[in-house]
């Protein structure tokens, strides 16, 4: 096979790819979540009891946002080796379906590589506390 016939595939798959990251982006953020509840506090009536539980939880949130950030990080070194395991697996199917025959075995060794790489760019990708080494708490 030759990369035109799979340029097609590539194409679809990079489009999907970013719907799926536009799709998320659009979910509202905490903070902006925090500006809308400010906003209806201050048209609640001052003697409401539905104000006071409000405000609660606008204080809350907003302590919540403030330690979170300082201590959540990513761990782009592990991401990036990760992210290694799924290029090679990616690059073992390809040169596996350019070749053909007995080179058919080496998805395998893709699959492995694949099935130990997406779990762990997914946890390292992710916002966690984290320790001094960068492994999650």
């Amino acid at each position: 096979m030759k990369f035109a016939d799979w340029a097609p595939i590539l194409v679809a798959f990079i489009t999907v790819a970013g719907g799926v990251v536009q799709a998320r982006r659009k979910r509202p953020m905490t903070r902006e979540i925090v500006k809308q509840d400010a906003e209806l506090l201050a048209l609640l009536p001052e003697d409401s009891e539905a104000k006071r539980i409000l405000a609660a939880h606008i204080d809350a949130t907003v302590r919540k946002i403030v330690e979170g950030e300082d201590e959540r990080t990513r761990d782009l070194s592990g991401v990036l080796f990760w992210a290694s395991f799924l290029a090679l697996a990616v690059f073992l199917v390809v040169v596996a379906a350019d070749r053909g025959g007995y080179w058919w075995l080496l998805c395998l060794p893709a699959a492995v590589a694949w099935l130990l790489g997406a779990p762990a760019v997914l946890q390292d990708a992710s916002l966690r506390r984290r320790d001094a080494g960068g492994r999650p708490v």
